[in-house]
């Protein structure tokens, strides 16, 4: 009986896997496609009412517009330790587990590692990379949903549907739970918004952002800084990932389990193995944002569309962090020339849901900060 269950077990983590990477992104597509009806555009940032879905300590970015394999990322990835509970954002039903609402599969492959609850106000939160292992190991026997959660079952919010974990095409990366917002129209919207208010937060502010120079301690270090390092280059690197909206705990010194959130939430955004640990890598990712954070006030213009033959000082930031992000504007001269337009449409081209007209607008400043990995870029109101 145990050994039928086992490779019962480890039939669905392939099936499920092979899911995630194949059948699931083709699903969610629908979701993906440009809205302009009635209430939102697809990455629409909003405020909606929900309790926040990881009940532990966590670390998170806002990187709806991040690049991913499979294309554009449409979700916050919420980093926290594996068997963290998750909870449900919003009162609902349970309509689909493991991206299926056929019951029979679920019953043949088992109850893990997806769920999606549509709320009763239309909405729907989705809830991905669900534990999948035995606790205290990385063997995919284990089931991430809890007992009482099923097709059809009413849940209200702050109710625990499951766990974190790292399965599907999460394998390989630090725990997180993928979570997805879709309005009442079937529209991905981000968030990110959402989430700090519902954690009691507003997004933080990039006042005073450190530069490389107030960050020699932690840039020419070599040692790895991890849960338990201290020092001034632990200071030096929870004051830069303040600066940049993350949520690192006191400012003391000590690299606790708040600032390794914010580290992996971090590395998570960078695109870089979000393990928590500052080595090598890292340090020069920091040291790679800290230079264009001088120039990240110009992505918080939100009322203001950036276009061929506009002139000043903040092209000259935009054309700094379209080179950042590997997209030549040619010269970073302040002057929004032909090249500049080509470098904000090949950028634009590369996220496939932006529209290719070489303007910077406020989906275009979203999708570039996502890219660069600069976290909550809104300067301070």
């Amino acid at each position: 009986m145990k050994t039928s269950m086992m490779r019962r077990s480890s039939l669905a983590t392939v099936v499920i896997a092979v899911f995630l990477a194949t059948v699931a992104p083709v699903a969610l597509a629908n979701h993906e496609t440009p809205h302009n009806g009635t209430i939102h555009d697809y990455g629409d940032m909003v405020e909606y009412d929900l309790v926040f879905p990881v009940a532990g300590p966590n670390g998170y970015v806002d990187s709806f517009f991040a690049a991913r394999g499979s294309g554009i990322h449409h979700a916050t990835d919420i980093m926290a330790d594996k068997m963290t509970p998750v909870v449900a954002a919003h009162d609902g039903v349970v309509t689909r587990i493991n991206g299926s609402g056929n019951q029979s599969w679920i019953d043949t492959y088992g109850r893990c590692c997806t769920i999606h609850i549509t709320h009763d106000d239309g909405w729907e939160s989705v809830y991905i990379h669900l534990n999948n292992d035995t606790p205290g190991t990385d063997d995919g026997q284990g089931w991430g949903i809890a007992p009482d959660i099923a097709l059809g079952v009413t849940v209200h919010a702050g109710q625990v549907i499951g766990y974190v974990g790292d399965s599907g095409n999460a394998e390989g990366t630090a725990p997180h739970l993928h979570f997805e917002l879709y309005d009442s129209e079937g529209i991905a919207v981000d968030a990110y918004n959402a989430l700090r208010i519902a954690e009691g937060e507003t997004p933080a502010a990039v006042c005073e952002a450190p530069n490389a120079g107030a960050l020699d301690t932690l840039l020419e270090g070599s040692d790895l800084l991890q849960l338990g390092s201290r020092g001034n280059g632990v200071k030096q690197l929870q004051r830069f990932l303040s600066a940049l909206g993350y949520q690192t705990g006191p400012i003391d010194g000590v690299l606790g389990p708040l600032t390794v959130g914010a580290v992996r939430a971090f590395q998570e955004g960078r695109g870089i193995s979000p393990d928590g640990v500052v080595g090598t890598t890292t340090r020069r990712h920091i040291k790679t944002v800290s230079e264009v954070m001088p120039a990240m006030p110009v992505l918080d213009q939100q009322g203001r569309v950036i276009r061929p033959g506009t002139r000043g000082g903040d092209v000259r930031d935009l054309q700094l962090l379209l080179a950042a992000a590997g997209f030549d504007p040619g010269p970073l001269d302040g002057v929004y020339g032909g090249r500049t337009e080509a470098s904000v449409a090949a950028f634009q081209a590369t996220y496939g849901s932006l529209v290719v007209d070489g303007k910077v607008g406020p989906n275009t400043r979203d999708a570039l900060a996502a890219y660069l990995g600069l976290g909550d870029y809104r300067a301070c109101s």
